[in-house]
C-alpha cells in the first residue's frame, strides 16, 4: 500500500495540478460519498415513486448500482492525475521539437539558460511547457534557487520523461562545459528523428481506433437497437428489464460514454494537436 501511495503521490507531482496532494486526497473522498449520495436519493425516488419497488429488492435496486457510483467517482477521481500527467506528456513530447529549435537559436546568439527560459515562458503555446519554464523561474527569481538546483527542481516535476532527460543534460552542461549550444543543436537532430518515427506510429494507430470506432459506435449499436426492437415488438424480456427501457440506456447512456471514450483516447494520443 505504501509503494501505491507513493507512486500516485510522484504522479500527481507530475501531473501540474495545482492543488496540495492532501487537498485533493480530500477531494476525492467527498466527490464519491456525494457521488455516492446523490444515486442513492436519485434511485430511492425513481424505485418508490415510479417503479413502485419495496422490500430487498428496493434496498438492491438502490444501494448496489449507489455504491458502484461511488467507487466509479472514486477511480475516476484516482485516474485523472493519471489522464493528467499523460495528457501533458504528450503535448511537451509534440511541441519540444520547436521548442529545441527556439532555444538552441537563442543559446547561439550567447542567451543564458535563465533569458532562455523566460522567452519560453512568454511566447511558447503549450500550457505543459509554459508551466515548466515558469516553474524554473519561479524557483530562480522567487525562491532563490540557483540554475542547477531549479533544473533539477523541475525535471522532477516534468510529466514527460524526455523533458526531464533534457532538463538533466541542461544542467549537467551548466555545471561542466556550458556549452548549451552543442547539446540543444545535437537534441534538435535526435528529436528530428524521433518525429518521424513517432508519426508513423500514429498512424497505425489512427487507423486502428478508427476501424474500432466503426465497430463499436456504428455496427454494434445498430445490431443492438435491431434487436431490442424486435423483442419490444415480440414481448421478450431475457435481461428482467423491458427492452423499451434497454434501448433508452443504450441511446443515452451507453453510445454517448464510448463516444467520451473514444474522446479521450484521442485527445491522448493527439495531445490537442490540430
Amino acid at each position: 500500500m505504501s509503494t501505491l501511495s507513493h507512486e500516485f503521490r510522484e504522479i500527481y507531482a507530475r501531473s501540474g495540478l495545482s492543488l496540495p496532494y492532501e487537498e485533493y486526497l480530500k477531494r476525492i473522498a467527498i466527490i464519491s460519498s456525494a457521488a455516492c449520495s446523490i444515486s442513492i436519493v436519485i434511485l430511492l425516488i425513481i424505485h418508490t415513486m415510479l417503479l413502485h419497488v419495496r422490500g430487498w429488492r428496493l434496498l438492491a435496486a438502490v444501494f448496489i448500482p449507489s455504491a458502484m457510483v461511488g467507487v466509479l467517482a472514486l477511480l475516476l477521481s484516482l485516474y485523472y492525475p493519471l489522464y493528467r500527467k499523460n495528457q501533458m506528456k504528450t503535448q511537451i513530447e509534440n511541441s519540444l521539437l520547436y521548442v529545441l529549435s527556439y532555444m538552441a537559436a537563442l543559446s547561439a546568439g550567447g542567451v543564458p539558460i535563465e533569458r532562455i527560459m523566460e522567452r519560453v515562458s512568454e511566447v511558447e503555446e503549450s500550457e505543459a511547457l509554459r508551466m515548466i519554464a515558469g516553474k524554473f523561474m519561479a524557483d530562480v527569481r522567487i525562491f532563490g534557487f540557483d540554475v542547477p538546483s531549479a533544473l533539477r527542481d523541475v525535471a522532477r516535476r516534468s510529466p514527460s520523461e524526455l523533458m526531464e532527460k533534457l532538463l538533466d543534460g541542461l544542467r549537467n552542461v551548466i555545471q561542466t562545459s556550458g556549452d548549451l549550444r552543442s547539446l540543444l543543436t545535437y537534441e534538435v537532430s535526435r528529436m528530428l528523428e524521433r518525429r518521424r518515427e513517432k508519426l508513423k506510429r500514429m498512424m497505425g494507430t489512427l487507423v486502428y481506433l478508427g476501424e474500432l470506432y466503426v465497430a463499436m459506435l456504428i455496427v454494434a449499436p445498430i445490431l443492438f437497437i435491431l434487436i431490442l426492437t424486435v423483442l419490444s415488438v415480440i414481448g421478450g424480456n431475457p435481461l428482467g428489464v423491458p427492452p423499451q427501457v434497454q434501448l433508452n440506456i443504450l441511446i443515452f447512456i451507453g453510445i454517448p460514454i464510448m463516444a467520451a471514450g473514444f474522446a479521450i483516447i484521442l485527445d491522448v494520443i493527439m495531445g490537442g494537436e490540430e
